[in-house]
């Protein structure tokens, strides 16, 4: 039987993370979130019929075989067994390889979530496999058995740069056309310390719901960041530096894990140097990735500069592919 290759991406945020978590957008009258599909891609290679059901994650050394498909989820795979449990058709054989650092904050599990729903069902990116999100979002909340946040699934699910406008029962999202400039002074790295969003998510979100001021007003400056990024992304690169470095502190004052000692040796030499122009972790912070404009023409100076102090930068542009199969060779 043939195999089948799909690739599916993982994905940068801009701007508006924990406001898709229901019901802070609801509570606090509609938000924003602005992120992108970016072209580190998560593999998976499929083989549909037969007898039989094989598992394996080439990165966490796991491989399980079952008789039939079984009814519980497999330690160490259980977010992937509730996926494709879900799709009705999981495959005979699933093999997996991401690229990417564990706790990268880069949304890895929700874009494999799309990515295992899509090649179960055989659906590429597009409009209906978005139509979709929300079965994943109930799913992860069951998985976490807490409140899941949903802006992490679309850009794999459509590819390309969001803004995801969070005003109605689901997501209404409009594509951007971020600026040439931006793209050219855009740098993701990766801090060697896994963040813990899942954590700091909820945290957020009990102290929302509790009605704590600090939390209420940080979350209402990341969403009036979040209006002006989507703005900004296609229009001023300068602006868009500006907006993540105010993202990133209203992040610090959700809580002050978010910023870690890498980021903030990372702030002190680049502007003692010349090319720091803004930075936000990655997800909701505290370790994992953290993407960084740079000044003009500085690039390959802050690049080189990361990889000195021990911090590389990750080989990745925005891609307007979400998950699709790869022609057969």
């Amino acid at each position: 039987m043939s195999v089948e290759s799909w690739r599916v991406p993982v994905r940068i945020d801009f701007a508006g993370g924990t406001l898709d978590l229901w019901p802070i957008y609801a509570m606090m009258g509609g938000c924003v979130t602005v992120n992108a599909a970016v072209d580190l891609w998560v593999e998976l290679e499929v083989r549909r019929g037969g007898a039989g059901h094989r598992i394996t994650s080439r990165d966490l050394a796991i491989d399980l075989a079952f008789g039939a498909w079984p009814t519980e989820p497999p330690e160490g795979l259980s977010w992937v067994w509730r996926v494709l449990d879900a799709s009705g058709v999981p495959p005979t054989a699933l093999s997996i390889h991401s690229p990417v650092p564990q706790g990268s904050g880069l949304g890895v599990s929700s874009c494999l979530g799309v990515g295992l729903l899509g090649t179960a069902i055989g659906e590429e990116a597009g409009e209906s496999l978005a139509r979709k999100v929300p079965i994943l979002r109930d799913l992860e909340s069951r998985e976490l058995q807490a409140p899941a946040g949903w802006q992490d699934y679309y850009p794999a699910a459509l590819g390309g740069a969001l803004a995801l406008h969070w005003d109605g029962p689901e997501p209404r999202w409009e594509r951007l056309e971020p600026h040439p400039g931006l793209l050219a002074d855009l740098v993701v790295f990766y801090t060697g310390r896994p963040h813990h969003s899942g954590l700091t998510n909820w945290e957020a979100y009990k102290r929302f719901i509790d009605g704590d001021r600090q939390t209420r007003q940080a979350l209402a400056e990341i969403r009036e960041i979040a209006w002006d990024m989507a703005a900004a992304l296609a229009a001023d690169p300068a602006a868009v530096a500006a907006l993540l470095e105010r993202e990133g502190q209203a992040r610090v004052r959700l809580s002050p894990a978010v910023e870690t000692d890498a980021m903030r040796a990372v702030r002190g030499r680049g502007r003692r140097e010349g090319w720091y122009a803004g930075m936000k972790p990655c997800g909701a912070g505290g370790g994992g990735c953290c993407l960084l404009v740079v000044k003009d023409g500085m690039r390959e100076t802050a690049e080189a500069t990361l990889r000195d102090m021990g911090l590389p930068p990750l080989d990745l542009r925005i891609t307007p592919q979400g998950l699709h199969r790869v022609p057969a060779s």
